[in-house]
């Protein structure tokens, strides 16, 4: 069993950890951000190859008007193409602090999905491909590749054993 209280990163210039939905049901600060883990039954996660970035999974900032949801499946089609058919909440990546204009902490709701189907994205995009990479593959692949974003993804990937 993972100790979250333990396993905390500097992502961005800034304290980062992860707090599963189970423990925490709402948002333990304000929400700016959102982070989409698509996963297929083969174990494989869908990462997006982003300019200047690398390969990782969508993520964006929440948009005025938006929820979360709705955030989650805009930036998973945006960056992968991906049509989202489950969407489920795994916990929430906790930012201290939010940014350089932002000094008190908030939160960023961390998804586990599985794609509908992919499109090719019909606007404008960040993104230069996606590729569907197992576990193993991730530190290899991943764009800032840590013990906490390991945690996660494990994490992510035994609770869609399980549930889906």
């Amino acid at each position: 069993m993972t100790d979250w209280n333990q396993l905390r990163d500097v992502w961005a210039g800034r304290w980062m950890r992860f707090l599963p939905a189970e423990a925490f049901p709402e948002p333990p600060a304000p929400t700016r951000y959102v982070v989409v883990l698509i996963v297929n039954e083969q174990g494989q996660f869908l990462l997006a190859n982003i300019k200047n970035r690398g390969y990782c999974v969508p993520s964006g900032r929440i948009e005025p008007g938006e929820t979360p949801e709705q955030s989650a499946r805009r930036e998973a089609y945006e960056e992968a193409g991906a049509v989202l058919s489950h969407l489920h909440l795994v916990g929430w990546y906790l930012l201290e602090p939010c940014s350089p204009q932002e000094p008190e902490p908030c939160a960023s709701p961390v998804y586990l999905a599985r794609a509908e189907h992919l499109d090719n994205p019909t606007m404008p995009t960040e993104s230069l491909g996606t590729y569907w990479a197992r576990l193993d593959e991730l530190p290899h692949l991943y764009y800032d590749w840590s013990p906490l974003l390991e945690a996660v993804f494990r994490y992510a990937w035994e609770w869609s054993r399980t549930h889906w």
